[in-house]
């Protein structure tokens, strides 16, 4: 276990070689590959220097322009529920004050028209991103965290792995069987201090992401502000408190439950089911401002084939 992206990430996995053994640890080294190459905090990072750009072209590594552009094409498909571009509201919410107070419309006004996924440019051919909106900046902690954990997965396979399980703070990607049979997942309660499991899930593949409200919070006048920002308002999404999504094995299964469950949260259970009619296999479960559950068909049929009493991994 270790702590990078602001987590802690686990891998588990069944070895049979010390060279096996030492994937585990090169799996980890590459999440801090990725973080150092990724966060907008590192002086140097790729998404740093593209967010000092001021709208100059800047050349980043594949890795970077890959996920850039796929993180692009998640925000137009998702009408910009799910927008790394949200980063140019930074410092308006600061959840951490003493006392909170939110940022009033103006404040907020003023920033949104640098938010927008249409004002980044990927150049493949010049290997180049470049942000075309005066204030603009990119944040992709909505999905980095998921990509992170397909390249320990991509790392283990490689190593000739076939039964994993990858945590990176409580979202996971597995394959195979672990110690007693499928893998076991269960979604607690953001908001619940004990830790109260809401739904159990059995997996044999595919990755697991949550987002929710419980974790960064603040209080003013009676009500919740979060750090979920719904990018199209400038202001945190309130009809949900929490979103678990649960996406089939495939390629960047991860990312794509990451991303996923970033702008569930913000659709909310009527508008995000109609955005999982376009991701069969893909499903979800909402818990809304109430506390009342939602789910999909899908998950509904997963929570039943689940068994009872199944615990964490």
């Amino acid at each position: 276990m270790r702590g990078l992206m602001g987590t802690r990430f686990l891998v588990q996995a069944r070895v049979s070689s010390d060279e096996q053994a030492a994937a585990l640890d090169r799996a980890l080294e590459r999440v801090d590959a990725l973080e150092r190459l990724w966060s907008p905090w590192i002086v140097g990072s790729d998404v740093q220097r593209i967010n000092v750009a001021a709208g100059a072209a800047v050349v980043v590594q594949p890795a970077t322009l890959a996920l850039i552009a796929r993180s692009r094409a998640d925000c137009l498909g998702t009408g910009g529920a799910f927008d790394p571009t949200f980063f140019a509201l930074d410092g308006l919410w600061d959840l951490r004050a003493r006392p909170f107070v939110p940022p009033t419309d103006a404040a907020i006004g003023a920033r949104l028209p640098a938010v927008g996924c249409e004002g980044i440019a990927v150049d493949p051919a010049t290997r180049s991103v470049t942000l075309l909106r005066p204030g603009a900046a990119l944040h992709l902690g909505g999905n980095a965290k998921g990509t992170a954990l397909d390249a320990v997965a991509a790392l283990l396979r490689g190593a000739g792995l076939a039964d994993f399980f990858v945590d990176g703070g409580g979202d996971v990607v597995v394959a195979g069987r672990g110690p007693n049979g499928a893998w076991r997942v269960g979604v607690a309660d953001g908001r619940s201090a004990s830790g109260a499991v809401l739904a159990r899930l059995t997996l044999d593949g595919g990755a697991v992401a949550t987002s929710g409200d419980g974790a960064r919070y603040a209080m003013h006048k009676g009500r919740r502000y979060h750090h979920i920002l719904d990018p199209r308002s400038g202001k945190p999404a309130m009809a949900v408190r929490q979103v678990t999504v649960v996406v089939p094995p495939a390629e960047h299964a991860g990312e794509r439950a990451d991303a996923l469950a970033t702008a569930l949260f913000v659709l909310g259970p009527r508008r995000g089911k109609q955005l999982l009619d376009r991701h069969p296999g893909v499903d979800a479960l909402w818990i809304d401002a109430s506390g009342a559950k939602h789910v999909n068909a899908g998950m509904a049929k997963r929570l039943r084939r689940s068994a009872p009493g199944a615990k964490g991994p």
